[in-house]
Order: structure tokens, then sequence, then C-alpha cells
């Protein structure tokens, strides 16, 4: 009896237990339906390919002369901060500069960057930048005189470097014009602007010996014009030539013998032409 009460005690859990467990179960799954019906549904979006970006084509830079076979081609920057209104070159043995390079009209605007071509003369002859360590050396062949169309201002770039610069920067300061570039020969970077200084500074000394011996020459002048030079005067003494005396000559007169005659002249009254005769 006992037993029984036991077994239907032990039935009566098993089955509550079931129970429980079975309603859980149907919970879980209730809520995990919700759950997946909860969740938004994902769309996958097509990402758009972008448009190929067009390569801009380069703007031609402007030149400074005219391109020609065998000619110098040099690419300078304007980096003076003033616009450029001329560009002339003229070789050292020329007195003048004569061949623009810049048209008329044309601006080298600030910043502006242009390739500078010239062709030298059949008969010109240049003489190439050479260069060895610090020292920096000058070509003697051309010059290139800027004008400043600010106020129409010049400076002059004295031997310019061609054969040795390939790029380069133009500049202006303290009176003068310069550049700054990296020499082809050498590899170095080079700044003409004390070389610069040294030849104006050279010319301003020997302008101003110039203008002083002018000056000492015409004040001599003038001093010589003032003060009359005196000359002792001369004096030539007299030749004094003694008289030459002439003896006066006596010529004896001549007379005449009538007395053969027999018979005087006038008729025999005793007279010959108004004379007595005896």
């Amino acid at each position: 009896m006992k037993n029984k009460r036991i077994l239907t005690v032990i039935g009566i859990c098993t089955l509550g237990a079931a129970l429980t467990f079975g309603g859980c179960g149907k919970e879980k799954e209730k809520a995990s339906e919700a759950l997946h019906q909860a969740e938004p549904t994902v769309t996958e979006t097509a990402t758009p390919t972008p448009a190929p970006t067009a390569t801009p084509t380069p703007v031609p830079l402007k030149t400074l002369g005219t391109k020609a076979e065998g000619a110098y081609e040099v690419q300078i920057k304007n980096a003076t901060t003033r616009p450029i209104s001329g560009v002339a070159i003229k070789s050292s043995g020329e007195a003048d500069f004569t061949t623009q390079l810049l048209g008329e009209g044309d601006n080298f605007a600030v910043d502006e960057e242009r390739i500078l071509y010239y062709l030298p003369a059949a008969a010109a002859t240049p003489t190439p930048a050479e260069a060895a360590g610090d020292e920096k050396l000058l070509t003697a062949a051309y010059d290139i005189r800027i004008t400043f169309g600010d106020d129409g201002s010049t400076v002059t770039l004295h031997s310019f470097p061609f054969g040795d610069i390939a790029k380069g920067d133009l500049l202006a300061a303290d009176g003068v014009g310069y550049l700054n570039y990296e020499s082809v020969n050498t590899k170095s970077v080079i700044d003409t602007k004390a070389a610069e200084l040294a030849i104006v500074a050279q010319q301003v000394a020997d302008a101003q010996a110039a203008a002083e011996a002018a000056a000492a020459a015409a004040a001599a002048a003038e001093q010589a014009y003032e003060e009359p030079v005196y000359e002792e005067p001369y004096y030539e003494e007299p030749s004094y030539e003694e008289p030459v005396y002439e003896e006066p000559s006596y010529e004896e007169p001549s007379y005449d013998d009538n007395s053969g005659s027999g018979e005087a002249v006038g008729g025999g009254d005793g007279c010959l032409d108004g004379g007595l005769v005896w």
C-alpha cells in the first residue's frame, strides 16, 4: 500500500515536470519566431561605378623669342614680383639691344613661366659657362635687358649662361637683375646676384672716373683760355750799311777847231753861236 502511494506521487511529479518543460519549449519557439519576424530585411544596394576622370591637357607655355632649329631653349619664371613689358638681347660685340624677344603689347606676368628661345647669329661664337667647385663663372657672350611694365625701369642680365641653364628663376633686387638656377654642368645651384652687383659697381666706378677726367680736362681748358700767354716781344736790331761813296767823274769839255775853214760861222762876225772866238 505504501509503495503504491510512492509510485503515485512519482507519477504525478513526472507528469507535472513534463507539462512544465513542454510549455517552456513552446514559449521559446514563439519567442524565436517573433524575433525573426522583428528583424529587418537587408537589401543589398549596387555600388555605382565612378565615371572616369578626364586628365587635363597641359597648356603649352608661352614663348620669349621664336623656336628654331639650333636655338637655345631655357624655361624662365618671372620671380621678380613685377610685370615685365620688354625682353631684349644683344651680343657682347653689339652696342645696342636690337633683338626683341617679347612682342609689342605682350606682358610677362608675375610668377608666369615661359620658354626662352634664342638663335645666335651665324658669326657669333658664344662661350659656354664653366664652373668648378664653388667658383661661379658667367659666359661673356650675351646680355639680356629686362624692362618692367610698372614704371619702365630696366635691369640687365650680363653674360647670360646659355649652355649651362635649362630652367631657372629671374629675380630682381638692390637695383640688379639676376638668375637662380641649377647648373647643367655641375648640378650645383648658382645665384648670379653677387656677380651682377660687382659688374654694376665697376660700371659706376668707370663712369665716375670718366666724368672726373672730363671735368678736369674742361677746367684746364677754361683756365688756359682765361690766362693769356705772355710772349716777350722780339726786337730786331736794324742793320747799318755804310754808304758807298762814289767819286764824281769829270769830263773835260771838247772844243771844235774851225781854224782851217778860213771863215767863221755866222758871217765872219767873230762870234760862234753866240760865243766869242779868239
